[in-house]
């Protein structure tokens, strides 16, 4: 089975609620008439049918042979609204998610938004979501209205996924500092990947990692430039001014987390493959995102050049690990 686990979809009932958003998360219409979702000066669409219509997305799937999606809705996520919004998104955005695999079980399954900036909101809303739900894990952004994945309020959060024994797949957002991104998408195609690898590497740092060692994230896009970085990141953790009190090198923990194959670049896949190794790879395809590429999701496992056992892993069995909470 090919299981896509970094794909998007944003229901109906959502899209209206930014839709009537005058903020900094909110949707516009272009020049074509077709609709743009803006969070600080971050945009992604246009949303097509493709982001909403679950039977229609059934037959592209279909089409480009996977056999399940992993669905969530992160960016522009819920953390930049007023908690009470917050809350009242994630239970809008949850409850959709439950509906595409009530409708389609055998081909969907669901990652829960939280409202992260309400700690105790976040909780019931987990519960709620994965015990009454049947959500399958949770999702959040690589900042948390621009607080870091170490924060402290968060902790209590990972702790119950833990438990709960769900995977957290970790999305990029817009990072701080975007201003000077504004020009030519360069928030979307260069800031996100700043953050997913800012993310993953404060996580480490700070020892949430070693805190939580059967809790299991997911990065995204190969977990950016981790892979590429990580002997300088780990001289960080050698060098004692830094002041890492990890009991091991800052690349073993990164090398336990899990990362989706959303690439374009075989070479990069390579890399990833050789630093995470098969058993923490899943297949993604970005889908329906201008920038993700479902048609070459599959194919760019397959061309590899590792053992067939290993690209069965990395195509499914590794996502109906994770996606097992036993």
């Amino acid at each position: 089975m090919n299981i896509d686990f970094h794909c998007h979809i944003y229901p109906e009932a959502y899209l209206k609620k930014l839709e009537a958003s005058t903020g900094d998360v909110r949707i516009e219409t272009n020049a074509k008439g077709e609709k743009i979702i803006v969070s600080m000066g971050a945009k992604a669409g246009p949303v097509t049918p493709e982001f909403f219509d679950i039977d229609l997305r059934v037959d592209e799937i279909k089409k480009h042979r996977v056999d399940m999606q992993v669905l969530s809705t992160p960016h522009p996520g819920v953390d930049r609204f007023s908690a009470e919004e917050s809350a009242e998104m994630s239970r809008i955005i949850n409850d959709g998610l439950a509906l595409c695999v009530k409708k389609h079980p055998k081909h969907f399954q669901g990652l829960a938004m939280l409202p992260l900036i309400d700690t105790k909101a976040a909780l019931k809303e987990l519960d709620r979501a994965v015990l009454d739900l049947g959500l399958s894990g949770m999702c959040m952004l690589t900042n948390v209205a621009g607080k870091t994945l170490d924060s402290e309020f968060l902790l209590p959060v990972y702790k119950r996924a833990e438990e709960l024994r769900i995977p957290i797949f970790i999305h990029p957002t817009t990072p701080l500092g975007a201003q000077v991104m504004q020009e030519w998408r360069l928030a979307v195609i260069l800031g996100f990947e700043f953050d997913v690898m800012l993310s993953a590497t404060r996580l480490a740092y700070a020892g949430v990692l070693e805190r939580f060692p059967e809790l299991h994230f997911v990065i995204s896009h190969l977990g950016a430039g981790l892979p590429f970085l990580a002997g300088r990141i780990d001289r960080g953790y050698h060098d004692p001014t830094c002041g890492i009190k990890t009991k091991k090198p800052t690349s073993d923990y990164l090398k336990d987390l899990y990362c989706d194959t959303v690439c374009f670049y075989q070479p990069a896949l390579k890399m990833a493959y050789e630093f995470y190794g098969p058993e923490r790879m899943v297949l993604g395809s970005d889908f329906p995102l201008l920038i993700g590429d479902l048609p070459g999701a599959v194919p760019s496992i397959e061309e590899m050049q590792i053992p067939d056992r290993d690209k069965k892993k990395i195509l499914g069995e590794n996502a109906e690990r994770l996606l097992k909470r036993s």
